[in-house]
């Protein structure tokens, strides 16, 4: 159920464009500390947006059947340099961006749904170096059915509505 939620979250991340229909975000990757040793991590390019999946507590339905509510934390890190944003409010624009893409999102794969994503929290960063890192905090309802001898959820592939594409 993850790897569905992180595709379907990284394909419409990477879909948002700027005016210049020119990807704003440049990297997204599961979310692991990296901007609190960023010398001792891979590099990446900024804007950047990290997935953490929170805490999932499962309710067991029937038949190897289960649903659960799904938090997912987006660690949204810009570089926070002189130059590296023409305007530092910019990354509010950013992170509107982002919730206006994400909104739309659900998706049916197999044996798994997805209802839409919704921010529920956002945290920002006060106490920043070169990587400014604020945490927007999103809500699904997921039902997995992967477990299930029955059919229970339309068999075909990750349906994705990524054409709705965000203007910065």
């Amino acid at each position: 159920m993850r790897k569905v939620i992180y595709t379907a979250i990284k394909q419409t991340l990477l879909s948002i464009k700027d005016s210049n229909n020119n990807p704003v975000i440049k990297h997204v990757d599961l979310w692991n500390q990296q901007t609190v040793l960023p010398e001792e991590e891979q590099p990446f390019a900024t804007p950047a947006v990290f997935i953490e999946f929170m805490q999932i507590q499962w309710n067991p339905l029937a038949q190897g059947i289960r649903e659960a509510t799904v938090q997912i934390a987006l660690h949204v890190v810009t570089d926070s340099r002189v130059g590296a944003w023409s305007d530092v409010l910019n990354v509010f624009v950013l992170m509107d961006d982002i919730n206006k893409a994400l909104h739309r999102l659900s998706t049916v794969d197999g044996n798994y749904t997805m209802d839409s994503l919704t921010l529920i929290q956002s945290d920002t960063d006060h106490d920043f170096d070169e990587l400014q890192n604020n945490i927007e905090t999103y809500s699904c309802h997921v039902t997995d059915a992967s477990a299930s001898t029955r059919s229970y959820l339309p068999s075909h592939g990750v349906s994705l509505d990524v054409s709705a594409q965000v203007q910065g």
